[in-house]
């Protein structure tokens, strides 16, 4: 990497390489895009994100006004306070219709609403999943020996296992050190860029807070006029480097072409590193020996470097390490957010703004299921507008942009949208007593949310595995998929834990939400067999093992339910998804690396049994 007329003569080929790919890579996202507005007889100019946030606006007014309706009557069940505010709408750097600013949904994004007041007597639930199995009445439909078990089993005890782990092993592979004393300077700037291509046509399109153009203008240029090291240029792109290392594997777990993926520069060192037990280690731990002179760094850079951090750890299943690294992510854009400079760089703003959502999107989960405490990121919601994904301004006229990755954006912002019903669903109806008239309203405002995305991410069922062109196509489209249905699962959670307490409280009305809820907590589509296979670019199988366990023991606690109301309220083949569910958790349960997964198994498997296969 030292060799600059090396480095030279490989940049001249491989900008050729990468314009063959990026128009490769645009050609068929305009194809798939013609081919939707054929079959619709749309153009791709109505792609829309902001019916999706309007649409939530106006939901969000109707709750509100159902809110106010119900504390007016002095309904013993919520009083919350709410805040209002206009909608305006920006530019998209697309050409669609445009993409709402921050101010389209700072109402629905406020974090000013307080949390309903708990009434006197009645719990408030968790939302983890893993409380499932301390809910009242839940202990009295197990059996014995597991209900001793629970008894003395610490509430908490998914965070102290994850947090009493020893720390990532930080030793580099000996045959990679021992290829050569400096075993970077081996690396070809071919093999760099394939691999941090690899990280972009993957992680970087579920998590998209890295600009490819930026990466290869200015931060990979670093490191290839200096070489590797000890600046935060360096320990990004090692980072980057160690995803793609994963996400190579995932094209060939899929069964996915990777266009560089049979180069030369695939050499037997990457291949080594690759193949490491934890694909991508070595890179990733060279990249944490040298940052410790870059720790104090508040730049774009420094942020990206505790996110691709962050997403390492959970694509390894360490949950914990993720939110230590996500909360330094926070730091650096509440910093930024706090006092923005002036004047204010477009690009610049937009990148701290995807900085921000990827920041939160990444918090919400393992605070939510593990109980630990927030950054404070919340608290800038209101102050912090939607990402444009403005293109980077400053490239050179002689490096053409690369391919459009708008249809993953638009998944992004799909997701952020589903993501403020989901928090309106936890504070309005996790109560022991939930509210039916709210769960109709937000179920109708999930509808709404769903009814109005964009023609080219609606779906109408699964879809089969051939009709993937790319492991992240068949990720974003999953976890789309995935949080509708779970959405409605969380939805029927509080009045599937007041069926399970007093069955006989439970109204008719109220066991319908439940069936329907226990309906779509089955075939979720990252179960897809794809989805399965690439078990090296599946960020969220730590969570949905979380979520199959809560819903395991549901399951079985309408099962073995003495009233036959419940038991009638089991949806048909239920229980070859718990079959499903259960295998899915057993290949995750190894006490070494998963503690928490394995312990999950350890008490489920009292409860079922793996099937054979």
């Amino acid at each position: 990497m030292g060799d600059e007329n090396r480095a030279a003569h490989m940049g001249t080929d491989e900008v050729q390489n990468d314009e063959t790919r990026a128009a490769k890579r645009q050609r068929n996202f305009i194809a798939r895009q013609a081919c939707e507005a054929c079959r619709l007889k749309k153009t791709r100019s109505e792609i829309s994100m902001s019916m999706v946030f309007n649409t939530l606006r106006r939901m969000e007014s109707k709750l509100d006004g159902l809110s106010n309706s119900v504390s007016a009557r002095h309904d013993p069940e919520f009083d919350v306070n709410r805040h209002d505010s206009n909608l305006q709408h920006t530019e998209s750097p697309y050409n669609v219709d445009s993409v709402p600013s921050h101010h389209s949904v700072s109402s629905p994004l406020s974090n000013t609403r307080q949390t309903p007041r708990q009434p006197s007597g009645q719990l408030v639930m968790s939302f983890s999943a893993h409380q499932t199995i301390h809910w009242p009445g839940m202990r009295a439909l197990l059996p014995t020996n597991l209900a001793s078990t629970v008894h003395s089993l610490e509430k908490s005890y998914p965070t102290q296992l994850e947090s009493g782990r020893q720390s990532l092993s930080p030793v580099i592979s000996a045959q990679s050190a021992a290829l050569t004393s400096d075993w970077l300077a081996s690396l070809s700037l071919t093999c760099v860029k394939d691999l941090s291509n690899a990280y972009f046509d993957t992680f970087n399109r579920v998590y998209p807070f890295v600009d490819r153009d930026f990466y290869f203008s200015s931060t990979l240029a670093v490191v290839v006029r200096e070489g590797f090291g000890y600046d935060i240029e360096s320990c990004l792109v090692l980072n980057v480097m160690a995803l793609g290392c994963m996400g190579l594997k995932a094209f060939e777990e899929g069964g996915f072409t990777f266009d560089s993926a049979q180069s030369t520069s695939i050499t037997p060192l990457v291949r080594h590193v690759m193949d490491e037990q934890t694909p991508g280690l070595s890179f990733f731990n060279e990249a944490r020996r040298r940052v410790g002179l870059c720790l104090c760094e508040r730049t774009v850079e420094a942020c990206q470097y505790y996110l691709t951090s962050a997403v390492f750890y959970a694509q390894v299943m360490r949950p914990v390490d993720k939110w230590m690294m996500t909360n330094r992510a926070a730091v650096i854009c509440t910093a930024f957010w706090k006092c923005p400079p002036e004047p204010n760089d477009e690009w610049l703003s937009d990148m701290y703004s995807r900085l921000f959502w990827c920041s939160l999107v990444l918090e919400s989960l393992v605070i939510q299921e593990l109980e630990l405490p927030p950054s404070g990121l919340k608290s800038f919601e209101e102050m912090v507008p939607l990402p444009k994904f403005t293109s980077y301004p400053y490239l050179s006229s002689s490096r053409p942009h690369h391919s459009d990755d708008s249809f993953y954006h638009y998944h992004f912002l799909a997701q952020i949208a589903q993501r403020i019903i989901l928090n309106r669903i936890r504070d309005e109806l996790f109560f022991s007593n939930p509210s039916t008239k709210f769960a109709e309203e937000l179920r109708h405002q999930l509808e709404q949310w769903r009814a109005n995305l964009p023609e080219a991410l609606r779906y109408a069922g699964n879809r089969q595995e051939d009709e993937f062109a790319t492991p992240a196509d068949a990720v974003v489209v999953a976890l789309l998929q995935m949080r509708y249905r779970v959405s409605i699962f969380h939805l029927g959670r509080p009045f599937l834990f007041k069926a399970i307490h007093n069955p006989s409280a439970v109204s008719d009305v109220e066991l319908k939400i439940c069936a329907e809820s226990l309906e779509y907590a089955m075939d979720w589509q990252l179960t897809l067999p794809v989805c399965v296979r690439m078990r090296n670019f599946a960020p969220l199988k730590y969570f949905c093992c979380g979520q199959f366990f809560g819903q395991l023991l549901i399951f079985h606690a309408f099962s073995s339910s003495s009233d036959r109301r419940l038991r009638d309220a089991l949806p048909s083949g239920y229980e070859p998804w718990c079959t499903k569910m259960l295998r899915f958790i057993y290949d995750f349960a190894d006490p070494e690396s998963n503690p928490t997964i394995a312990k999950d198994f350890e008490l489920l498997s009292t409860l079922y049994q793996i099937a054979d296969g």
